[in-house]
């Protein structure tokens, strides 16, 4: 049988072994499909798998080197997968575990951006991401974890250009991932910073981070912080308010394997 012929057969056994919950055997059938006919075979498969399952098989490793899907799967591939991250989250979880929940989609983002050195695939990836609402809101969340360093970024480069600015004295794990949006794709950059700062108004008011004591007061009082603080600072979303935003942009389609010998279309009803 000819690679074409085989494609979809491996295909559809991915997909049961990731809906079965054997990551580690639908690792093996990619492994074996590079091995027997090539990366770009690979990179096909994984292109004409389902978003939801591709996201499921992904989410299961926590770095980019430890998944040869993640070294290969297309930007674009990888975009619409990451619509399903949350997809097994719930309200309560994001109220009690908020950290546990950013931590892995860090180690999932960040893995699948630096598990190579190539830094054409790394511009493609953030820009396919960051295209997306969910992407954008994704990011959010990282960033949202460190956001007093964000902001002293975001000034720095405001101050002196993306390629020239960005210093920062933190060595948080979300640094290196911010410098790559901001010197890749300034606008995604951009469209980052309005996620987390929805009221940001450059040049009217400053980004302010939303302290633990803003976040009481509103609920003890019913009340925003002072009226004329309000022109002042720009207010940002929390990391828990920014994953409810992520889960709730997860789209309503159910997971079901695909016929034996049909490929679905990556631009069909994925997203209704």
């Amino acid at each position: 049988m000819s690679e074409q012929q085989n494609l979809p057969a491996i295909r559809q056994q991915v997909t049961e072994l990731v809906l079965a919950g054997s990551t580690e055997h639908a690792e093996e059938a990619i492994s074996e499909t590079a091995e027997k006919f090539g990366d770009l075979a690979v990179i096909e498969v994984l292109e004409s798998l389902e978003p939801q399952v591709a996201s499921l098989h992904l989410s299961a490793f926590d770095g980019g080197k430890l998944s040869l899907a993640t070294l290969l799967i297309s930007p674009k591939a990888w975009a619409e997968s990451l619509a399903y991250f949350a997809a097994m989250w719930n309200e309560d979880w994001i109220e009690d575990e908020p950290e546990v929940l950013a931590e892995s989609l860090f180690s999932h983002i960040h893995g699948v951006i630096f598990a190579s050195d190539d830094e054409d695939r790394r511009a493609e990836l953030i820009h396919a991401a960051l295209s997306t609402d969910w992407g954008t809101t994704a990011f959010a969340v990282l960033f949202s974890t460190a956001t007093e360093e964000i902001i002293e970024i975001a000034n720095d480069i405001h101050n002196r250009g993306s390629h020239n600015g960005g210093q920062t004295t933190s060595d948080h794990d979300v640094i290196p991932l911010a410098l790559e949006i901001a010197r890749t794709d300034s606008e995604a950059w951009d469209r980052v910073l309005f996620e987390i700062f929805p009221d940001w108004q450059p040049g009217e008011n400053q980004l302010h981070a939303k302290s633990s004591d803003d976040a009481e007061d509103h609920d003890d009082h019913g009340d925003d912080i002072d009226e004329n603080d309000e022109h002042e600072f720009a207010m940002g979303r929390t990391t828990k308010e920014l994953l409810l935003r992520l889960r709730n942009q997860v789209p309503s389609k159910a997971v079901s394997a695909p016929k034996a010998g049909s490929r679905p279309s990556l631009g069909e009803d994925i997203f209704s």
